[in-house]
């Protein structure tokens, strides 16, 4: 995506302020230490302490990888956190002037966080290898099941039941992509109410990009559902022995 910063391209429609060409080293540095904590090392802790070490229980195998993942976590939500509701944050959704009302990814953020520290903390504590592989597919099922669900009431005419960031509460619903993209450019790529107001103004005044956007939420939700039900019959379907545990627990961990 490579987009001069200029108030309209040659078309007249109203331009996006990033090029992402300039952004690869912070992209790559902001997701390597999550896909290293969520993905690399627990898979490559659980078996070097498994078979390094036969005597060893199950949570204290889990424990250290799953804990650093959390941590990660936590830091990313509370950085998040504290750039919305700091007195000088220049990121907040457009006509919001609560500053301690955050954005709706960061909503989604904190929710996905609980859920998942609970269903992790579940299946260490009960030491059961098939639960603690669930933790990215729900999130994935969570995240899907919402894209779709946004088309639905996109589809039958409703209108927004809440405040969707910069969509208020009573307007009409957009895309789940459009609020997803809007939220973390503008927070977590430190962009701005200049990039939400950009973004507002671009899918206000093209067709094809809103019908892009919808198409995007289509995609994206229908095939992570998708994914999520070939990984759970494999993860429900091959969980009798441990050999095959241990298989769901990689398959669950890289999904």
């Amino acid at each position: 995506m490579n987009i001069e910063q200029h108030d309209t391209n040659a078309s007249g429609l109203p331009r996006i302020p990033l090029d992402l060409t300039r952004h690869k080293l912070s992209i790559a540095l902001h997701w390597l230490p999550i896909i290293l904590t969520s993905c690399i090392l627990p898979i490559v802790g659980y078996f070097a302490l498994r078979y390094g070490s036969e005597d060893l229980q199950l949570r204290i195998i889990l424990s250290p990888w799953l804990a650093l993942m959390g941590v990660v976590s936590l830091y990313s939500l509370l950085t998040r956190s504290w750039a919305l509701i700091r007195r000088d944050s220049t990121c907040r959704p457009l006509a919001q002037t609560s500053r301690w009302g955050m954005d709706f990814f960061g909503w989604n953020f904190v929710f996905g966080f609980l859920m998942l520290t609970a269903l992790i903390s579940a299946g260490i504590s009960t030491q059961n290898l098939t639960v603690v592989s669930l933790p990215t597919s729900v999130l994935m099922l969570y995240v899907c099941f919402e894209l779709v669900l946004v088309q639905v009431i996109m589809a039958m005419g409703l209108q927004a039941p809440i405040r969707f960031s910069s969509i208020q509460k009573g307007s009409a619903v957009r895309p789940g992509t459009y609020v997803i993209c809007e939220d973390i450019v503008a927070v977590d790529g430190k962009r701005g109410q200049a990039f939400r107001q950009a973004w507002n103004d671009r899918y206000e005044a093209s067709a094809v990009f809103r019908l892009h956007l919808r198409r995007m939420d289509l995609l994206w939700g229908i095939s992570g559902l998708a994914i999520v039900a070939i990984i759970w019959g494999l993860v429900f379907g091959l969980s009798d022995t441990r050999v095959k545990r241990e298989i769901v627990y990689s398959i669950g961990e890289r999904s």
